[in-house]
């Protein structure tokens, strides 16, 4: 009687240990992956980059549903040092700035940042828009610069600390033109440091003349201001785009992909030399590697939806260039596109 009991009270166990590992084994999707959210840290609230990471996170989730995404505020500069702190998984990156990053270049970063790996590049040419109303009557930011210099009071809404386009324009300023931020409020005129939104007001508004936004054609924000007034984009000087390149690692001269072109926005009707950087996703190192695989997998698998979110993407984002972001893939990217050929 004994024995049946035991024998009883194993099969029990095994029945109950059966049950558990069947559930467990139900919350396992397809991909291997058991059901989780993630975060992405991204640009400014409405800007390009967190409504681009909104409309990648529902691909993602399409394909992979045990991907759950978030998408937070964040910006170039600040997004390598938040994903080396852990405080996210993913993360919109600068190529310029994330190669400054791991490299510990000053004076964007006073040492290297470690624990980020890249996933996908490539997907675009984002580019300094310096934006002005006609009224002003320039043309370049030569002549911009030269208005600073000679003390005139501007008004002019700026990236925030913490942006990668706040980060460059500083640098462009200072030890390109040996001007300032600073130097503009010194003169006694207006300096908003502003997200995308609200820069559309101060500029729609009239409290500002000049607006300075780094994003990919056609963004938005410069659309809607340059409905609002008659505007113009200041044109950068060859040198000034040579010379970015060569310092900083911006789009080279060379490529020919430094313009704006005419019709990108109302009353800009002519060509207009820019500035631009690439951008890409990056991610911690320490992101579990199935997470890595499977976010790439869906991105490149369902290409044709993310060439959709942006008409810069369909112009740059292309399969083979994917792998190639300026700083090295995590293991789980690096999988996938040896899988699929790509490298």
């Amino acid at each position: 009687m004994r024995k049946i009991r035991v024998l009883m009270m194993g099969l029990a166990l095994l029945l109950t240990m059966g049950v558990l590992f069947a559930a467990a084994q139900a919350e396992v999707g397809k991909s291997g992956l058991t059901p989780a959210t993630y975060s992405w840290t991204a640009g400014d609230m409405g800007g390009g980059w967190y409504t681009q990471a909104g409309a990648m996170s529902e691909i993602v989730k399409t394909a992979v549903p045990e991907i759950t995404i978030k998408v937070l505020p964040g910006g170039g500069t600040a997004n390598p040092m938040a994903l080396e702190a852990k405080q996210h998984d993913f993360g919109w990156g600068v190529g310029y700035v994330n190669r400054a990053a791991i490299n510990g270049v000053a004076p964007l970063y006073d040492r290297p940042i470690k624990g980020i790996s890249g996933l996908l590049g490539g997907f675009s040419v984002d580019f300094y828009h310096f934006f002005a109303a006609n009224t002003t009557g320039i043309t370049t930011i030569d002549e911009l610069v030269a208005k600073v210099k000679a003390g005139e009071k501007i008004n002019i809404a700026a990236p925030r600390v913490g942006t990668s386009e706040r980060a460059l324009t500083s640098l462009i300023f200072e030890k390109y033109y040996g001007i300032s931020y600073e130097a503009i409020e010194k003169n006694g005129g207006r300096v908003e440091y502003a997200v995308y939104g609200d820069m559309v007001n101060l500029y729609k508004d009239r409290h500002v003349d000049y607006v300075i936004a780094c994003l990919g054609l056609p963004g938005a924000a410069i659309t809607e201001m340059s409905l609002s007034r008659p505007s113009r984009i200041l044109a950068a000087s060859d040198d000034l785009v040579k010379w970015a390149n060569k310092t900083y690692g911006t789009v080279a001269w060379e490529s020919g992909l430094c313009v704006i072109p005419a019709g990108t926005y109302r009353g800009i009707d002519v060509d207009v030399q820019a500035i631009g950087h690439s951008t890409e996703i990056m991610c911690r190192s320490d992101l579990d590697e199935l997470v890595a695989y499977n976010f790439t997998k869906a991105l490149i698998e369902n290409i044709d939806k993310v060439q959709q979110i942006n008409p810069s993407f369909a112009k740059y984002f292309k399969a083979e260039s994917a792998p190639d972001t300026m700083i090295p893939l995590h293991p789980g990217a690096q999988r996938y596109y040896k899988e699929a050929g790509l490298l």
